[in-house]
């Protein structure tokens, strides 16, 4: 009886380590799952938006020189697409620490 007891008390192990690996991997699965999400999908709209904004630029700016006028630092045009960039920025930096902070974490352990 003392081999079927150890063989039991084998696979018990064997079986304990067994899930703790393939939840491991889950985990792992999910986490690299959310950061592809934020990297290439989250940044990638932002990106796309502040685009948006340098081509918005670039015609106004564009077109008063074509005219012959002067683009004036103070033209309420630019500074509102100006600030919008920056305020993006600082959203590709908050998915940029989120991405950081899911990098971090570890797997809840089984104890």
């Amino acid at each position: 009886m003392a081999i079927i007891d150890d063989l039991k008390k084998k696979t018990g192990e064997g079986l304990k380590t067994l899930k703790e690996t393939a939840q491991d991997i889950a985990f792992n699965v999910e986490k690299q799952a959310m950061i592809g999400k934020k990297k290439y999908i989250d940044i990638t709209k932002v990106q796309r938006n502040m685009q948006k904004l340098y081509v918005e630029i670039g015609e106004y700016v564009y077109d008063i020189f074509t005219s012959d006028k002067t683009v004036s630092r103070d033209d309420s045009y630019i500074t509102e697409r100006v600030h919008a960039i920056s305020r993006l920025r600082l959203v590709i930096r908050d998915i940029e620490e989120e991405v950081d902070k899911i990098r971090k974490t570890q797997p809840p352990k089984n104890d």
